[in-house]
């Protein structure tokens, strides 16, 4: 019988796996062929054959491939396609927070627990959100943002800028605008926007929303949304002031669809869903307060929105909040 102790070690590198398997295209190598040659998808994309193997043989162990004793073949296993959907968390808490894990004592022990400090890695964390905002948030979105009419939108926290350039692929007529303050995610959002030669409809704004005023790029925004960056507004009265100058940077706003991950105040051990744990203990250990849903519904109210209407996402103790303007909150001197 296997204790927790031993459980837990085991799912260490189980992670580790299930993280470089999605990196190096294994796990869609795998949900677009059943069964897989590993040596033919190694020699296609330069990679040791023997290490595929070694992560495929890990993979095995949980039950999420199916692996043949001589290593050559792989098969999709009964855990595989949890595992494909949730892939994206994995990605998150290995690449993007890989330093932090990996450096955890010394980062304590120096004091330095901070967003810069512990070195997290836009660029895979922006991968990361495409991929299960792709599972779990886009339908979601989709929907929500058809309710009304509009041409011009605006993204905060833009990251790889996937949802704009989705906007750009369904509506010839659609402008989009991204805002982003992380260099590799500025950098992997106008790479991808070239690469779909969307640059004449999708731009990115390398802008730190904390001190958000008006750009010439935010004229004609009609409709603003914002993806699970909230959170790093806090503490309330700089999230407060951030919400108010909303308004006055982007004069032409009809709504402004906001949606982040709030507080679980930790729930038995055997309740805890994925992605929960890590998302309150990497942020808990920078410093970086997780608001209540009930403390974000009284910022709305402060900053002067009315919150229109609430979707619940897939993503735990996640929901997009439809805001409109209401009356007072504003900051004019956002202009």
């Amino acid at each position: 019988m296997v204790n927790e102790t031993t459980r837990i070690f085991n799912s260490a590198i189980g992670a580790s796996s299930i993280a470089a398997a999605f990196e190096l295209g294994i796990l869609d190598a795998l949900q677009e062929r059943d069964p897989l040659d590993v040596e033919a998808f190694s020699d296609r994309h330069e990679l040791s054959v023997w290490s595929v193997g070694s992560i495929l043989q890990v993979l095995h162990r949980f039950d999420i491939v199916g692996l043949s004793p001589d290593r050559k073949t792989a098969t999709r296993g009964p855990e595989f396609a949890d595992t494909f959907e949730n892939k994206g968390y994995f990605l998150w808490l290995m690449r993007g927070y890989g330093n932090l894990l990996h450096n955890l004592a010394t980062i304590v022990e120096e004091g330095n627990c901070t967003t810069e400090g512990i070195g997290r890695d836009g660029k895979y964390i922006a991968m990361a959100g495409r991929d299960y905002g792709a599972a779990f948030v886009d339908e979601h979105f989709t929907e929500v943002m058809n309710e009304e009419p509009f041409t011009v939108a605006a993204d905060l926290g833009c990251g790889s800028a996937e949802r704009l350039m989705g906007l750009a692929r369904a509506r010839p007529d659609f402008r989009g605008v991204g805002v982003e303050v992380n260099k590799g995610a500025v950098d992997l959002a106008r790479r991808s926007i070239r690469q779909a030669g969307l640059e004449d409809r999708v731009q990115v704004v390398h802008f730190d929303v904390k001190n958000l005023t008006y750009q010439p790029e935010f004229e004609g925004v009609e409709v603003l949304f914002c993806f699970f960056m909230g959170h790093d507004l806090w503490p309330r009265p700089n999230c407060l002031k951030a919400f108010r100058s909303i308004r006055g940077a982007f004069p032409q706003l009809k709504r402004f669809l906001f949606s982040d991950t709030y507080r679980s105040d930790f729930p038995a051990p055997g309740q805890m869903p994925i992605f929960t744990l890590g998302f309150e203990f990497t942020h808990e250990l920078m410093g970086q307060y997780i608001p209540s849903l009930s403390e974000w519904e009284e910022l709305f109210d402060e900053s002067g929105w009315v919150c229109n209407g609430r979707r619940d996402l897939s993503i735990p103790y996640s929901s997009i909040f439809d805001l409109r303007v209401g009356n007072g909150g504003a900051d004019s001197s956002a202009t």
